[in-house]
């Protein structure tokens, strides 16, 4: 009898369940990732024998393979994405003697939300102000003027969402594991860093450009590094944030996904979307109408449930400029109280006040 059932592993950046069997007569399997919220995904082609099971399948666009064997009691396996030279062999755990297969869905993992409200102690009192930008860089504003990152400035919020619709036109997200900040040093290297691979960049590509542009035209913008609590997973998302003077705020923006997000009309900080999401408020975030992610159409749940996982340490430079790169002697991070003494993720500064994040000048 050929294997079956549903065995849980982890790919080192994810949790993962995998359901395999027959389905209508053919082999078949599902690969889910609980923790992301990302259920039910059916794998391009399956192979099962009596003790193996092979799976190829696709994440971000990166083809990847899964084998499993059965001996008895004792399974093995190897997880591959020859894409980024990744191969890893698994620990696997049997949680069903039977696949349940269903239609593809995301939800937002409420294991996720319970761990960020048992880890939600911050304090939000006045202190000196550490954040250092440069402002209005010429020779980046005249570079990506020139690139066609060219809106008129009203110094406002809405210049601000024109430049990121206008970065997330020429620049596209892949996914793809590049090491940005320790090769590409700067805005203008990294939108050539991109045009090399065809105008595509990963998360932390988009951050980067975006947030340099922004900066070149005279608004405080970061590099936001958004942090699950696992130490083992090398899996982060990496956003942008700006204050924006005429809401008296700073506003988070995902450049990857043209996207903000909306509370009761106003556009939320990655702090303030912490607390909506904790807080039950997940139902009422909306997010902007020309939000996609490389032209297509965003799920707001399959985000919400992205970010569910990634909100327990936001880490930003001290100092954002076209010089200081992402490392730990430039790095802050906000955390719940009760990890100031961790060491992870690693940065010169760790604070819970909420101020000390995000005071500008």
């Amino acid at each position: 009898m050929k294997l079956k059932g549903i065995i849980e592993t982890d790919f080192r950046f994810a949790l993962v369940q995998i359901a395999f069997g027959e389905k209508d007569g053919k082999d078949f399997g599902q690969v889910s990732f609980p923790i992301m919220g990302d259920m039910h995904n059916d794998v391009d082609e399956a192979k099962l024998t009596d003790t193996t099971a092979d799976f190829i399948f696709d994440i971000n666009g990166m083809p990847s393979n899964i084998h499993l064997e059965k001996n008895n009691d004792q399974w093995q396996g190897t997880f591959e994405m020859k894409s980024i030279s990744l191969k890893l062999d698994l620990t696997i755990k049997q949680i069903s003697d039977e696949p349940d297969f269903a239609e593809h869905a995301y939800i937002i993992p409420q294991i996720n939300i319970e761990k960020l409200r048992q880890h939600n102690e911050y304090i939000n009192e006045p202190c000196k102000e550490i954040l250092k930008y440069e402002l209005d860089n010429q020779k980046v504003f005249n570079y990506v003027k020139e690139k066609g990152i060219d809106v008129e400035n009203h110094h406002n919020f809405s210049t601000v969402c024109a430049l990121q619709k206008k970065v997330a036109e020429l620049y596209h997200h892949d996914g793809a594991n590049y090491s940005h900040d320790k090769e590409n040093i700067g805005t203008i290297a990294q939108i050539e860093f991109a045009q090399k691979q065809n105008n595509y960049t990963n998360c932390r590509g988009m951050a980067m450009i975006l947030s340099g542009v922004l900066r070149a035209y005279d608004f405080q913008a970061n590099v936001v590094e958004c942090h699950s609590d696992d130490v083992n997973s090398p899996e982060i998302h990496v956003v942008c944030e700006v204050f924006c003077e005429d809401l008296n705020k700073t506003v988070l923006l995902d450049p990857s996904n043209n996207l903000i997000y909306y509370l009761n009309s106003q556009p939320l900080s990655l702090i303030e979307l912490r607390e909506a999401i904790i807080n039950d408020q997940s139902e009422k975030i909306t997010i902007n109408e020309d939000s996609s992610h490389n032209g297509e159409d965003v799920s707001i749940i399959q985000l919400l449930a992205y970010m569910s996982k990634n909100l327990m340490f936001l880490v930003k430079g001290i100092k954002s400029d076209e010089t200081h790169e992402l490392r730990d002697e430039n790095r802050i991070c906000l955390v719940p109280a009760d990890y100031l003494d961790k060491d992870y993720p690693k940065a010169s500064l760790r604070t819970n006040n909420i101020q000390e994040f995000y005071i500008t000048k």
